[in-house]
């Protein structure tokens, strides 16, 4: 089944997200791709909606205001991902408040209403050139956000640093170089205006399954980014950008008579190091009760649910191997 790809962008407040999301929305139909957006925003009043709807006026777009999609809005996201759906876009263009971890919304993807519809894309981080290196300063005493600020850069497939043209090179130089105690392997574009080739992210949206190096719509996309790559005097990726960092993987877990919550608990544990967070719904005989796991900062959680779909457990990630979490997975069941 075709799941809806989306795409988040992140960064801190004024890092340049939404004037990147209104030139995406505006370029889209060259490529072919007929977009929908979700916007966040912290205050009640919409302020950014309005000023994107003027420069788009046909786009469809859900909103979430007075509150972080992370945290206070998570469970609204269901219901707005599920208006948009039926607008049948070609992708989703998430814009987070600029205190939200892009984590949050690979959790949320995950949830039953949303697995099946849609994956996520890629993850795209805007800095502030000018002051980002000032942030861990300012906002020092709050440790939360100036972790948000770090899994900003650490989880990002591309990393904007916008606004170049108001730093110097020795600046920027310390600002890379900061960048990359955080994120070290993801492509990391030095821009103005937020500006780059969208082909690097748009160009093979519309191909069900990953383009091969043997076809012309990768070998262009491969093109721009050693262009890229060469002009700003970094090494080439080592992976396709289409395709987040963020991983989900699914694994069945409808072996009421084999799992308990002690197999889930040492599985979660022997992969710790791997996993951002994971959850799972679970039947457990012989009552048959169902349980929802959640598993973050390597502490899990059960409670009781009413959930009467198929038992399974979501892994969420960076850079997972699928294949061997599945095999480990059926080797602990069978012990």
């Amino acid at each position: 089944m075709f799941k809806v790809p989306v795409i988040v962008l992140s960064g801190f407040l004024g890092s340049g997200k939404t004037t990147l999301l209104i030139r995406m929305l505006q370029e889209a139909a060259s490529f072919g791709l007929t977009p929908a957006v979700l916007m966040n925003e912290l205050g009640k009043q919409d302020v950014d909606g309005h000023f994107l709807q003027s420069a788009s006026p046909d786009i469809n777009v859900e909103k979430l205001l007075d509150g972080c999609i992370c945290c206070s809005k998570k469970n609204e996201i269901n219901n707005a991902m599920k208006q948009l759906l039926k607008r049948k876009p070609d992708v989703i263009l998430i814009e987070l408040t600029g205190v939200a971890n892009p984590e949050e919304i690979a959790d949320a993807l995950t949830e039953p209403a949303l697995l099946p519809y849609f994956k996520l894309q890629t993850v795209i981080t805007v800095l502030d050139a000018e002051h980002v290196l000032a942030y861990n300063s300012i906002f020092a005493s709050d440790r939360e956000l100036v972790h948000t600020l770090r899994r900003q850069m650490a989880v990002a497939d591309l990393l904007l640093l916008n606004k170049i043209d108001l730093v110097t090179d020795k600046q920027r130089h310390s600002i890379e170089k900061t960048i990359r105690k955080w994120n070290e392997r993801s492509l990391l574009l030095p821009t103005t205006h937020s500006l780059f080739d969208l082909s690097l992210i748009f160009g093979s949206l519309k191909q069900l399954e990953a383009p091969t190096p043997a076809s012309p719509t990768f070998n262009r996309k491969l093109q721009v980014v050693k262009n890229m790559k060469s002009n700003s005097g970094q090494s080439e990726p080592k992976s396709n950008l289409s395709y987040s960092r963020i991983q989900t993987v699914t694994l069945n877990a409808d072996y009421p008579h084999f799992i308990t919550q002690r197999i889930v608990e040492r599985y979660l544990t022997r992969w710790s190091a791997q996993l951002l967070r994971a959850k799972g719904y679970f039947s457990f005989e012989p009552a048959g009760q169902s349980f929802i796991m959640q598993y973050a900062g390597k502490r899990t959680n059960w409670q009781r649910t009413h959930f009467e779909g198929k038992p399974y457990l979501i892994l969420i990630g960076i850079d997972l191997d699928a294949e061997t979490l599945e095999q480990d997975w059926q080797k602990g069941l069978s012990q």
